[in-house]
């Protein structure tokens, strides 16, 4: 009984095991929806706003711009994917830092534009 509970025990922890190129992978989505959630927020905190880009446009934050900054990001994303996705689990742990660093910022902005009031209509 006692060989039965060891080998099925060995045989868990082997199946619970994760290579570091998988965890690394995983931890890229994860900057990747990070990215994309911060994103989101800062087109929703800015929403009927002043847009202080002047590459946008500085008039009334609308749908012309979300779309704008949300398809820049987007394909942001997917030029990181199409170039790391041949590269080492290093390059992918280095673009993960930036990746979270890069949402912390739009995070940053976001909850900066919350304390912003509305223009008038």
């Amino acid at each position: 009984m006692r060989k039965c509970i060891v080998i099925l025990l060995f045989c868990s922890t082997g199946v619970q095991a994760e290579s570091l190129a998988s965890r690394s992978k995983k931890l890229l989505w994860a900057s990747f929806a990070a990215v994309a959630a911060g994103e989101v927020a800062d087109s929703a905190s800015s929403w009927g706003k002043l847009e202080a880009n002047p590459v946008l446009g500085q008039s009334r934050f609308g749908m012309e711009k979300a779309g704008a900054k949300i398809g820049l990001v987007g394909g942001v994303l997917a030029g990181e994917y199409f170039l790391l996705r041949h590269r080492s689990p290093a390059t992918w742990k280095a673009m993960t830092a930036v990746n979270f660093a890069g949402a912390a910022a739009l995070g940053g902005i976001a909850y900066r534009n919350s304390k912003i009031g509305q223009l008038p209509k």
